[in-house]
Protein backbone atom coordinates (compact mmCIF):
# COMPACT_ATOMS: atom_id res chain seq x y z
CA UNK A 1 0.00 0.00 0.00
CA UNK A 2 1.34 3.44 -0.86
CA UNK A 3 1.99 5.97 1.89
CA UNK A 4 1.54 9.60 0.93
CA UNK A 5 3.11 12.62 2.59
CA UNK A 6 0.97 15.46 3.85
CA UNK A 7 0.20 17.98 1.13
CA UNK A 8 1.11 21.64 1.47
CA UNK A 9 -0.10 24.98 0.18
CA UNK A 10 -3.64 26.28 0.20
CA UNK A 11 -6.07 23.61 1.47
CA UNK A 12 -9.54 23.97 2.94
CA UNK A 13 -9.07 27.69 3.58
CA UNK A 14 -5.78 27.40 5.54
CA UNK A 15 -2.93 29.46 4.07
CA UNK A 16 0.57 28.43 5.08
CA UNK A 17 3.37 30.99 5.35
CA UNK A 18 5.96 31.20 2.56
CA UNK A 19 8.66 29.73 4.78
CA UNK A 20 6.40 26.86 5.85
CA UNK A 21 5.44 26.14 2.23
CA UNK A 22 9.09 26.00 1.18
CA UNK A 23 9.77 23.46 3.90
CA UNK A 24 6.91 21.24 2.87
CA UNK A 25 7.18 17.96 1.02
CA UNK A 26 6.75 17.54 -2.71
CA UNK A 27 3.18 17.63 -4.13
CA UNK A 28 1.11 14.49 -3.90
CA UNK A 29 1.31 12.63 -7.24
CA UNK A 30 -1.47 10.31 -8.41
CA UNK A 31 -1.37 8.31 -11.64
CA UNK A 32 -4.46 8.01 -13.85
CA UNK A 33 -4.32 5.50 -16.67
CA UNK A 34 -6.99 4.88 -19.27
CA UNK A 35 -7.39 2.83 -22.44
CA UNK A 36 -8.47 5.43 -25.03
CA UNK A 37 -6.61 7.88 -27.23
CA UNK A 38 -6.15 11.56 -26.42
CA UNK A 39 -8.96 12.53 -28.80
CA UNK A 40 -11.53 10.46 -26.86
CA UNK A 41 -13.99 12.15 -24.47
CA UNK A 42 -12.69 10.07 -21.54
CA UNK A 43 -9.26 11.67 -21.96
CA UNK A 44 -10.94 15.07 -22.00
CA UNK A 45 -12.62 14.14 -18.71
CA UNK A 46 -9.27 13.09 -17.24
CA UNK A 47 -7.61 16.36 -18.28
CA UNK A 48 -10.46 18.49 -16.92
CA UNK A 49 -10.31 16.58 -13.64
CA UNK A 50 -6.53 16.97 -13.37
CA UNK A 51 -6.78 20.71 -14.01
CA UNK A 52 -9.53 21.16 -11.42
CA UNK A 53 -7.55 19.19 -8.82
CA UNK A 54 -4.44 21.27 -9.50
CA UNK A 55 -6.38 24.51 -9.07
CA UNK A 56 -8.27 23.42 -5.95
CA UNK A 57 -5.11 22.16 -4.24
CA UNK A 58 -2.98 25.18 -5.21
CA UNK A 59 -0.72 22.83 -7.15
CA UNK A 60 -0.22 20.43 -4.27
CA UNK A 61 -2.04 17.47 -5.84
CA UNK A 62 -0.96 16.44 -9.33
CA UNK A 63 -2.75 13.92 -11.55
CA UNK A 64 -0.36 12.27 -14.01
CA UNK A 65 -2.36 10.96 -16.99
CA UNK A 66 -1.29 7.92 -19.03
CA UNK A 67 -3.63 7.53 -22.03
CA UNK A 68 -3.93 4.97 -24.82
CA UNK A 69 -3.35 1.77 -22.82
CA UNK A 70 0.13 2.83 -21.65
CA UNK A 71 -0.70 1.24 -18.28
CA UNK A 72 -2.79 -1.61 -19.68
CA UNK A 73 -6.08 -2.36 -21.37
CA UNK A 74 -9.51 -1.91 -19.81
CA UNK A 75 -9.35 -5.09 -17.75
CA UNK A 76 -5.75 -4.55 -16.64
CA UNK A 77 -6.47 -0.98 -15.58
CA UNK A 78 -9.46 -2.01 -13.53
CA UNK A 79 -7.52 -4.81 -11.86
CA UNK A 80 -4.60 -2.45 -11.23
CA UNK A 81 -6.83 0.03 -9.43
CA UNK A 82 -8.37 -2.76 -7.38
CA UNK A 83 -4.90 -3.95 -6.32
CA UNK A 84 -3.51 -0.44 -5.80
CA UNK A 85 -0.74 -0.80 -8.40
CA UNK A 86 -2.51 1.95 -10.39
CA UNK A 87 -3.95 4.88 -8.48
CA UNK A 88 -6.83 5.86 -10.77
CA UNK A 89 -8.56 5.12 -14.06
CA UNK A 90 -11.57 6.12 -16.10
CA UNK A 91 -13.20 2.88 -17.20
CA UNK A 92 -16.41 2.23 -19.10
CA UNK A 93 -19.33 1.32 -16.87
CA UNK A 94 -20.09 -1.73 -19.01
CA UNK A 95 -16.73 -3.20 -17.97
CA UNK A 96 -17.75 -2.88 -14.33
CA UNK A 97 -21.17 -4.51 -14.49
CA UNK A 98 -19.84 -7.97 -13.62
CA UNK A 99 -18.50 -6.52 -10.34
CA UNK A 100 -21.44 -4.24 -9.55
CA UNK A 101 -24.53 -5.18 -11.59
CA UNK A 102 -26.32 -1.98 -10.58
CA UNK A 103 -24.14 0.02 -13.00
CA UNK A 104 -26.33 -1.44 -15.77
CA UNK A 105 -28.71 1.39 -14.84
CA UNK A 106 -26.48 3.82 -16.75
CA UNK A 107 -27.10 2.02 -20.05
CA UNK A 108 -30.75 1.08 -19.96
CA UNK A 109 -32.26 2.33 -23.22
CA UNK A 110 -33.93 5.74 -23.23
CA UNK A 111 -33.81 6.07 -19.44
CA UNK A 112 -31.49 9.05 -20.02
CA UNK A 113 -32.68 10.61 -23.26
CA UNK A 114 -30.18 13.36 -24.06
CA UNK A 115 -26.94 14.91 -22.86
CA UNK A 116 -28.69 17.34 -20.53
CA UNK A 117 -30.50 14.40 -18.96
CA UNK A 118 -27.19 12.58 -18.54
CA UNK A 119 -25.47 15.60 -16.95
CA UNK A 120 -28.30 15.88 -14.43
CA UNK A 121 -28.38 12.21 -13.51
CA UNK A 122 -24.59 11.78 -13.41
CA UNK A 123 -24.40 13.90 -10.24
CA UNK A 124 -27.61 12.56 -8.70
CA UNK A 125 -27.72 10.75 -5.34
CA UNK A 126 -29.01 7.70 -7.20
CA UNK A 127 -25.93 7.60 -9.46
CA UNK A 128 -23.60 8.00 -6.50
CA UNK A 129 -25.36 5.19 -4.63
CA UNK A 130 -24.63 2.92 -7.60
CA UNK A 131 -20.98 3.96 -7.78
CA UNK A 132 -20.63 3.45 -4.02
CA UNK A 133 -21.15 -0.29 -4.56
CA UNK A 134 -17.68 -0.38 -6.08
CA UNK A 135 -16.26 0.08 -2.56
CA UNK A 136 -16.96 -3.63 -2.09
CA UNK A 137 -14.38 -4.28 -4.82
CA UNK A 138 -11.60 -2.01 -3.61
CA UNK A 139 -12.51 1.07 -5.63
CA UNK A 140 -14.12 4.47 -5.02
CA UNK A 141 -16.29 5.89 -7.81
CA UNK A 142 -15.64 9.64 -7.91
CA UNK A 143 -17.44 10.73 -11.06
CA UNK A 144 -19.50 9.66 -14.06
CA UNK A 145 -18.51 10.97 -17.49
CA UNK A 146 -19.65 10.39 -21.04
CA UNK A 147 -18.01 8.84 -24.08
CA UNK A 148 -20.80 9.53 -26.58
CA UNK A 149 -24.47 8.72 -27.08
CA UNK A 150 -24.96 5.55 -29.13
CA UNK A 151 -26.48 5.33 -32.58
CA UNK A 152 -26.82 2.70 -35.33
CA UNK A 153 -24.31 2.33 -38.18
CA UNK A 154 -25.26 -0.08 -40.96
CA UNK A 155 -23.99 -1.21 -44.34
CA UNK A 156 -27.55 -1.32 -45.69
CA UNK A 157 -30.37 1.20 -45.75
CA UNK A 158 -31.22 3.61 -42.92
CA UNK A 159 -33.57 2.32 -40.23
CA UNK A 160 -37.05 3.71 -40.81
CA UNK A 161 -39.07 1.51 -38.46
CA UNK A 162 -38.41 -1.36 -36.09
CA UNK A 163 -39.01 -3.98 -38.80
CA UNK A 164 -35.83 -2.78 -40.54
CA UNK A 165 -33.80 -4.20 -37.64
CA UNK A 166 -35.07 -7.73 -38.24
CA UNK A 167 -32.23 -10.20 -38.62
CA UNK A 168 -29.43 -7.67 -38.97
CA UNK A 169 -26.17 -9.13 -37.68
CA UNK A 170 -25.27 -6.34 -35.28
CA UNK A 171 -22.09 -6.09 -33.23
CA UNK A 172 -22.75 -5.52 -29.54
CA UNK A 173 -20.43 -5.54 -26.55
CA UNK A 174 -20.61 -8.95 -24.84
CA UNK A 175 -22.97 -8.52 -21.89
CA UNK A 176 -26.35 -9.86 -20.85
CA UNK A 177 -27.84 -6.36 -20.87
CA UNK A 178 -26.87 -5.58 -24.46
CA UNK A 179 -28.04 -8.97 -25.67
CA UNK A 180 -31.41 -8.40 -23.97
CA UNK A 181 -31.74 -4.92 -25.46
CA UNK A 182 -30.96 -5.88 -29.02
CA UNK A 183 -32.81 -9.17 -29.05
CA UNK A 184 -35.87 -7.14 -28.04
CA UNK A 185 -35.34 -4.85 -31.03
CA UNK A 186 -35.29 -7.80 -33.43
CA UNK A 187 -31.67 -7.72 -34.58
CA UNK A 188 -29.29 -10.66 -34.48
CA UNK A 189 -26.88 -9.41 -31.76
CA UNK A 190 -23.34 -10.54 -32.43
CA UNK A 191 -20.75 -10.13 -29.66
CA UNK A 192 -17.44 -9.17 -31.21
CA UNK A 193 -14.17 -7.62 -30.07
CA UNK A 194 -14.11 -3.87 -30.67
CA UNK A 195 -10.96 -4.12 -32.78
CA UNK A 196 -12.71 -6.47 -35.22
CA UNK A 197 -15.64 -4.15 -36.05
CA UNK A 198 -14.09 -2.53 -39.14
CA UNK A 199 -13.17 -5.83 -40.78
CA UNK A 200 -16.52 -7.29 -39.75
CA UNK A 201 -18.41 -4.53 -41.57
CA UNK A 202 -16.04 -4.66 -44.54
CA UNK A 203 -16.34 -8.42 -45.04
CA UNK A 204 -20.05 -8.69 -44.25
CA UNK A 205 -19.48 -10.73 -41.09
CA UNK A 206 -21.75 -8.14 -39.49
CA UNK A 207 -24.32 -5.83 -41.07
CA UNK A 208 -24.30 -3.14 -38.44
CA UNK A 209 -22.94 -1.89 -35.13
CA UNK A 210 -24.47 0.20 -32.36
CA UNK A 211 -21.83 2.81 -31.63
CA UNK A 212 -21.09 6.45 -30.88
CA UNK A 213 -20.25 9.01 -33.56
CA UNK A 214 -16.80 9.70 -32.12
CA UNK A 215 -15.80 6.07 -32.68
CA UNK A 216 -17.22 6.00 -36.22
CA UNK A 217 -14.94 8.92 -37.00
CA UNK A 218 -11.83 7.90 -35.05
CA UNK A 219 -11.90 4.27 -36.25
CA UNK A 220 -12.69 5.21 -39.86
CA UNK A 221 -15.78 2.99 -39.87
CA UNK A 222 -17.43 5.32 -42.40
CA UNK A 223 -15.26 3.64 -45.05
CA UNK A 224 -16.98 0.31 -44.39
CA UNK A 225 -20.57 1.41 -43.65
CA UNK A 226 -22.41 4.42 -45.00
CA UNK A 227 -25.69 4.73 -43.08
CA UNK A 228 -26.06 6.20 -39.59
CA UNK A 229 -29.48 6.31 -37.95
CA UNK A 230 -29.47 8.69 -34.99
CA UNK A 231 -31.34 6.59 -32.46
CA UNK A 232 -29.59 7.79 -29.29
CA UNK A 233 -30.64 4.64 -27.47
CA UNK A 234 -28.20 4.83 -24.55
CA UNK A 235 -24.92 6.39 -23.51
CA UNK A 236 -21.41 5.03 -23.04
CA UNK A 237 -20.43 6.28 -19.56
CA UNK A 238 -17.04 6.08 -17.92
CA UNK A 239 -16.54 6.01 -14.16
CA UNK A 240 -13.57 7.77 -12.56
CA UNK A 241 -12.14 5.23 -10.12
CA UNK A 242 -9.53 5.48 -7.38
CA UNK A 243 -8.12 2.65 -5.28
CA UNK A 244 -10.02 2.55 -1.99
CA UNK A 245 -6.95 2.02 0.18
CA UNK A 246 -5.19 4.97 -1.40
CA UNK A 247 -8.25 7.20 -1.06
CA UNK A 248 -8.81 6.18 2.57
CA UNK A 249 -5.18 7.06 3.30
CA UNK A 250 -5.62 10.67 2.19
CA UNK A 251 -6.54 13.50 4.51
CA UNK A 252 -10.14 14.68 4.68
CA UNK A 253 -9.13 17.85 2.79
CA UNK A 254 -7.46 15.83 0.02
CA UNK A 255 -10.49 13.59 -0.33
CA UNK A 256 -12.75 16.64 -0.51
CA UNK A 257 -10.66 18.17 -3.29
CA UNK A 258 -10.81 14.99 -5.38
CA UNK A 259 -14.57 14.59 -4.89
CA UNK A 260 -15.37 18.23 -5.65
CA UNK A 261 -13.11 18.32 -8.72
CA UNK A 262 -14.64 15.11 -10.09
CA UNK A 263 -18.16 16.45 -9.65
CA UNK A 264 -17.69 19.97 -10.99
CA UNK A 265 -16.24 18.88 -14.34
CA UNK A 266 -19.11 16.50 -15.16
CA UNK A 267 -21.40 19.02 -16.86
CA UNK A 268 -18.74 20.82 -18.95
CA UNK A 269 -17.32 17.47 -20.07
CA UNK A 270 -20.73 16.11 -21.05
CA UNK A 271 -21.65 19.33 -22.87
CA UNK A 272 -18.35 19.19 -24.77
CA UNK A 273 -19.28 15.71 -26.03
CA UNK A 274 -22.70 17.03 -27.04
CA UNK A 275 -21.09 19.84 -29.06
CA UNK A 276 -18.60 17.44 -30.65
CA UNK A 277 -21.44 15.13 -31.72
CA UNK A 278 -23.10 18.01 -33.57
CA UNK A 279 -19.85 18.74 -35.37
CA UNK A 280 -19.36 15.08 -36.27
CA UNK A 281 -22.74 14.89 -37.99
CA UNK A 282 -21.41 17.31 -40.60
CA UNK A 283 -18.00 15.64 -40.71
CA UNK A 284 -19.52 12.24 -41.44
CA UNK A 285 -21.76 13.68 -44.15
CA UNK A 286 -18.62 15.08 -45.79
CA UNK A 287 -17.24 11.52 -45.80
CA UNK A 288 -20.25 10.32 -47.79
CA UNK A 289 -22.26 8.96 -44.88
CA UNK A 290 -26.05 9.26 -44.90
CA UNK A 291 -27.04 10.58 -41.47
CA UNK A 292 -30.73 10.06 -40.67
CA UNK A 293 -32.64 11.24 -37.61
CA UNK A 294 -34.75 8.44 -36.13
CA UNK A 295 -38.44 9.10 -36.65
CA UNK A 296 -40.80 9.62 -33.73
CA UNK A 297 -42.54 6.40 -34.77
CA UNK A 298 -39.29 4.40 -34.61
CA UNK A 299 -38.49 5.79 -31.17
CA UNK A 300 -42.00 4.95 -30.00
CA UNK A 301 -41.65 1.37 -31.27
CA UNK A 302 -38.30 1.02 -29.51
CA UNK A 303 -39.68 2.42 -26.26
CA UNK A 304 -42.36 -0.25 -26.35
CA UNK A 305 -39.90 -3.02 -27.23
CA UNK A 306 -37.48 -2.03 -24.49
CA UNK A 307 -39.97 -1.41 -21.68
CA UNK A 308 -39.81 -5.08 -20.53
CA UNK A 309 -36.00 -4.89 -20.43
CA UNK A 310 -36.10 -1.83 -18.18
CA UNK A 311 -38.66 -3.55 -15.97
CA UNK A 312 -36.55 -6.72 -15.76
CA UNK A 313 -33.43 -4.91 -14.57
CA UNK A 314 -35.36 -2.59 -12.25
CA UNK A 315 -36.96 -5.59 -10.54
CA UNK A 316 -33.58 -7.26 -10.28
CA UNK A 317 -31.87 -4.45 -8.35
CA UNK A 318 -33.38 -1.71 -6.14
CA UNK A 319 -30.57 0.72 -6.98
CA UNK A 320 -31.44 0.40 -10.66
CA UNK A 321 -35.13 0.93 -9.86
CA UNK A 322 -34.31 4.11 -7.90
CA UNK A 323 -32.16 5.45 -10.74
CA UNK A 324 -34.84 4.76 -13.36
CA UNK A 325 -37.53 6.43 -11.23
CA UNK A 326 -35.39 9.55 -10.70
CA UNK A 327 -34.44 9.79 -14.37
CA UNK A 328 -37.99 9.42 -15.62
CA UNK A 329 -39.24 11.98 -13.08
CA UNK A 330 -37.04 14.59 -14.75
CA UNK A 331 -38.30 14.05 -18.29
Amino acid sequence: MKTYTKICGLLAGFILSASATTACAEPLMLTLGHAVFKTHPFNDAAERFAKAVDEKSDGQIKIDIYPARQMGDVKELMEGVQLGTIDMTINSSSALSTLAPSVDAFQLPYVMRDYDDFARMAVSPQAQAIMDKLKDHGMIGLGLYEGGQRHFLSTGKPIKDISDFKGLKTRVAPSELFLDIWNSAGVNPTPMAYGEVYSGLETGTIDAVEINLTSIQSEGLYDAAKNVTLIGHYFWPGILLVNKGIFDGLTADQQKILREAAREVVKPQVMAVKAYDEKLKSTLKDEGVTVTEASDNLKKELHEAWAPVIQKYSERNPLIADFVTAAEAGH
